[in-house]
């Protein structure tokens, strides 16, 4: 288990990530943040790394449980809908960070709200 100093403020959260992802390059994956500047901080940070390091909007989980056959696209479509509706993350920016990366089309299961 890795650990970093806890910082302060009102992106602490973000920054303990960035922090990680600098100390701890190789133990890290994915990150994980809805926060499009946390997202673009950490993308800095693992530019410097040596490391394959993804930076992800949390619907991007689903992604990788649909790309690895664990769940199928309707599913998939049904579960980022729903994640996007409990957050609240249905602004127009929002649910355009949230569909970043993801290359499904679930046009035919979602109102046009949750889609980019």
């Amino acid at each position: 288990m890795t650990s970093v100093p806890r910082p302060h403020g009102a992106d602490a959260g973000e920054e303990s990530l960035r922090q990680e992802v600098v100390q701890n390059p190789e133990t890290i994956d994915y990150v994980i943040l809805m926060d499009a500047a946390g997202r673009r901080s950490i993308r800095r940070a693992v530019d410097d790394q040596a490391e394959d390091i993804r930076v992800v909007t949390p619907p991007f989980l689903f992604y990788i449980l649909y790309d690895n056959d664990i769940i199928s696209r309707r599913e998939f479509c049904e579960a980022c809908g729903e994640l996007l509706e409990r957050e609240g993350w249905t602004g127009y920016n929002a649910v355009k960070a949230a569909w970043e990366g993801i290359p499904i089309d679930c046009s035919d299961i979602l109102d046009d709200h949750l889609l980019p």
